[in-house]
């Protein structure tokens, strides 16, 4: 089938598309976002879309296929839900620790890839692509866990590397991440690659955990309704030895469910009399493991024990099982508690550089529903910014970010250095992982110490695999 005959079987509102329900079990939307009046341009995006070879960031997108929101927010996630982010500071024992992050990752993904379908019943759209030098900043208040407050910057725009940094301070908790979606259309779906890392640490421990980010799966592209999937493989990595594995499982062509994963906790053991796989050594426990991975892993392996299997759906719930002792209980449910009220700086008193402001005119007119406004205000800001791009070219003026500063992961005096070991290990069976971090200036762990000499500009952020 041609590309041009995959387009004319797209259905039409207009024709009485198939009328799907969008239920708790995920799936395509009931409802395609794309009226009457928007049909042509519509098809018009998609012959594009489908003929487009590089990546989908630098494609024009209509302005009825907006959200409203700068992918910079979608940042907010990682602390929808800062109780389980709690739950990881209550514990002291390294398994069951490493069990409560692995339960703070997944509490991270309801908001992230299914929310906004689930919600409005409506498609997924696409959200701003962030200006260079954006921010945006947001806390949350419990009166049991104290403040969460998280920190962006919009970091690089080509590649749009976002970086974030969140903290609590009465839980002892802290961590910074990057990422960076590279999207190409194959098929008839958007195939999304997230670059980048999230590195989580502790004010009164030396424990560090590293994670890697999942891949996504757009469907239904074509129809109007699209909708996320998770698929492949992510990690989890702790400098004491223990590491998380997910499986996230698309639903099969004929049949199944959507949004189903598994996962499994392992911890490292002695590989051979005096010698643990513990700590920096790497090439002696990578053989166990990688994208061969399966629950059928068991703790007969010499250099890893099996210690939790996981199972269940990640936008709803899912269960854990205590391989020794065949418990089972609650992984995380996310209707088991609400999401905790995100408490955002008024727009009049936002500074400039912040996301609602930067971009308040062109969400303000989707919201309307007057896209041809939000077109003229969104072409307004993007040719300010290369008007800027043109003019520090002009002067030999590099930019550089005002929260962030990245650190290599070879140079022995950055602060990661205690995840190096860590983000080797991942980089054999994710490259994605890159080989850097995005760190918060005044982050603890680096507060008072001179700049790295690796320091790079934003526009060397993502390294090559």
């Amino acid at each position: 089938m041609t590309k041009d005959e995959l387009i004319s079987q797209t259905p039409s509102t207009t024709e009485g598309a198939k009328d799907s329900t969008y239920t708790d079990n995920g799936g395509e939307p009931g409802t395609s976002y794309v009226s009457n009046n928007n049909q042509g341009a519509f098809m018009g995006f998609l012959k594009q879309l489908v003929t487009f070879s590089g990546d989908l960031s630098s494609l024009t997108c209509p302005s009825f296929l907006l959200n409203g929101i700068s992918l910079l927010e979608y940042s907010v996630h990682w602390c929808d839900f800062p109780k389980v982010l709690g739950a990881i500071a209550n514990e002291t024992d390294h398994a069951q620790r490493m069990r409560r992050v692995a339960a703070w990752f997944v509490s991270t993904l309801y908001g992230s890839y299914y929310e906004r379908v689930a919600t409005k019943k409506t498609g997924e759209k696409k959200p701003f692509n962030p200006i260079l030098g954006e921010q945006f900043h947001a806390k949350w208040v419990n009166d049991e866990i104290g403040e969460t407050t998280i920190v962006c910057e919009q970091v690089s725009h080509h590649p749009p590397v976002s970086a974030l940094y969140l903290e609590n301070p009465k839980l002892g908790i802290f961590g910074s991440g990057h990422f960076c979606q590279q999207s190409k259309f194959k098929g008839t779906t958007l195939k999304v690659a997230q670059e980048g890392r999230m590195t989580l640490r502790f004010r009164d421990s030396d424990e560090v955990y590293c994670f890697t980010l999942p891949e996504l799966n757009i469907c239904s592209v074509l129809s109007g309704k699209p909708f996320l999937e998770m698929r492949g493989q992510t990690w989890i990595r702790s400098n004491k030895g223990y590491t998380a594995e997910f499986d996230w499982h698309t639903k099969p062509w004929l049949h199944g469910e959507y949004h189903k994963f598994d996962a499994r906790i392992f911890k490292d053991v002695v590989a051979s009399a005096g010698t643990s796989t513990t700590g920096s050594s790497v090439s002696s426990f990578f053989s166990f493991g990688g994208s061969n991975s399966s629950c059928n892993n068991n703790n007969n392996n010499n250099e890893r024990e099996l210690l939790f299997k996981i199972s269940g759906k990640w936008m709803d719930s899912s269960t854990i099982t205590n391989v020794k002792t065949g418990e089972q209980e609650i992984f995380f449910d996310v209707n088991a508690q609400p999401k905790e009220h995100m408490i955002v700086t008024p727009i009049e008193q936002q500074s400039d550089l912040e996301s609602r402001k930067v971009w308040l005119k062109v969400a303000e007119a989707i919201k309307k529903g007057d896209y041809d406004i939000a077109t003229k205000e969104k072409t307004a800001i993007e040719e300010h910014q290369r008007a800027l791009r043109r003019e520090r070219k002009a002067n030999g003026v590099e930019w550089t970010p005002k929260l962030f500063q990245y650190y290599d992961d070879e140079d022995d005096k950055s602060p990661e250095a205690d995840a190096k070991a860590c983000y080797t290990y991942l980089r054999k069976l994710q490259p994605t992982v890159n080989t850097g971090s995005w760190i918060y200036i005044n982050s603890p762990h680096i507060a008072g110490l001179p700049n790295s000499s690796s320091v790079r500009s934003s526009s060397n952020s993502i390294q090559q695999k």
